[in-house]
């Protein structure tokens, strides 16, 4: 068992992104996400996720768009979603809990 306390953890950069991963597996994987007002990730163009995801906002604001859909999140937020294309960013300093669970194939 492991414990966080997401309030008070620093994330690293997006160029040292793997550092803020906290657990994975084969299927899963949970990291901590820090963006500065006006940051979005990735920082040039929508990436494209593979695995569903889950991105809970611990505080700040966000604005995230999916598959062309645009939604805002703010603190104690949360989008769920299947895999597709990604982009965010910050409204105002935030941090986010990022989860992926990788797509099975039937």
């Amino acid at each position: 068992m492991q414990t966080f306390n997401f309030r008070t953890m620093e994330a690293y950069p997006y160029d040292q992104r793997d550092k803020n991963v906290l657990y994975q597996t084969g299927d899963f994987k949970t990291r901590i996400i820090e963006l500065k007002t006006g940051e979005k990730l990735p920082p040039d163009e929508p990436c494209k996720m593979e695995s569903h995801v889950i991105f809970y906002v611990v505080s700040g604001k966000i604005g995230i768009t999916i598959d062309g859909e645009h939604s805002e999140l703010e603190e104690d937020h949360c989008v769920i979603s299947a895999p597709g294309s990604y982009q965010m960013e910050a409204k105002e300093d935030c941090k986010l809990l990022g989860i992926q669970i990788k797509k099975t194939e039937k």
